[in-house]
């Protein structure tokens, strides 16, 4: 490989699995380490970021857009939460969308839904700016909040049960988990940062502390159970860092799934396949994983699931026999 970058997690992982498959790569952007040449034999597949390379533009275009995957994935027949979109005022010469602009949509929503409500951005990923808000001040600053990343806020209604994340490879399952909250309990003698440690192996480090400290999950249980990273936690003591937003970037547990149900797998490959994709993960909200999908709600479908966060919670090897896959399939079409 040319050039000495540092590289994002992902692009480690992918290239991993091109040093694993014998296949030759080369770093056409040394300053970045964002754009790859792999090479098997006399053929050449390109690499950028972390954008998956099975998919078309369009389909992973669609992906990006939650509403307009909403409203595909209904029609399915599957369930996808309410939604209302707000759209940023100026974003257009000429405001076409009068019946979206600005926080009134939301507000209208409000009143017909109630509070808690969850908002976040048309577009985007990592749970970044997705908070789940109790009344009508919240929401507006979290709205506002939105826009400073995208042009388009969407506020929801909350989804209730276990989070199901399946990704998939073509007409294959390829990795899964069962994301959950955070619940502790202390033994006397630790301290909740040294209890969150040993929770999962991802919990540390400067960087991760600093984040966490500023994450409304973490600040709004801090608050509710009276306690700190430093707080000794008392023999037993259970501690829950509840939410519905559960993101493996953000504050969450999570178990792997390594096989997948058949009724699962079928739901989820309709909705990939309607999209147009070919490597793609789905977000569910279902009361449980062994009722099945049909009282599933889905929340999201992703066009570049990343495996990184799973591979730091200890599944590095399935993580990476994952990631092998989808590297090995980039040559079995021309």
């Amino acid at each position: 490989m040319n050039g000495q970058p540092t590289l994002s997690p992902t692009a480690q992982l992918r290239a991993e699995a091109v040093r694993r498959l014998g296949f030759e790569i080369e770093n056409l952007d040394p300053e970045s380490g964002y754009l790859w040449e792999v090479r098997k034999g006399d053929q050449k597949r390109i690499l950028m970021g972390a954008f998956s390379p099975h998919n078309s533009a369009i389909a992973a275009r669609l992906a990006e857009d939650k509403f307009h995957t909403a409203t595909l994935v209904r029609r399915l027949g599957y369930r996808v939460p309410e939604v209302a979109r707000c759209l940023r005022p100026g974003r257009f010469e000429q405001e076409d969308f009068q019946q979206h602009l600005g926080i009134e949509p939301a507000h209208s929503f409000a009143a017909e839904h109630g509070f808690p409500l969850v908002v976040k951005p048309n577009r985007g990923a990592r749970g970044r700016h997705v908070q789940v808000v109790d009344d009508s001040e919240a929401m507006v600053a979290a709205i506002e909040r939105v826009w400073t990343y995208d042009y388009l806020a969407l506020v929801q209604e909350v989804a209730h049960g276990i989070d199901v994340r399946l990704d998939y490879l073509g007409d294959d399952f390829l990795f899964g988990y069962l994301r959950r909250p955070v619940s502790l309990r202390g033994d006397g003698t630790s301290s909740l940062r040294q209890l969150l440690t040993a929770a999962d192996r991802r919990f540390t480090g400067e960087a991760f502390w600093q984040q966490l400290e500023e994450d409304p999950i973490w600040v709004e249980g801090c608050r509710r159970q009276d306690v700190h990273l430093d707080s000794i936690v008392s023999q037993d003591q259970a501690l829950q860092f509840d939410t519905v937003i559960l993101n493996l970037n953000r504050l969450c547990l999570a178990e792997i799934v390594r096989s997948c149900p058949e009724d699962w797998l079928q739901a989820g490959l309709e909705i990939g396949h309607a999209l147009g994709l070919r490597h793609f993960g789905i977000d569910f909200k279902a009361p449980s994983f062994e009722g099945g999908p049909g009282e599933a709600t889905v929340l999201e479908v992703n066009a570049s699931p990343s495996l990184v966060q799973m591979s730091r919670r200890g599944f590095y090897e399935e993580a990476l026999a994952a990631e092998t896959r989808i590297v090995e399939g980039l040559f079995d079409v021309p």
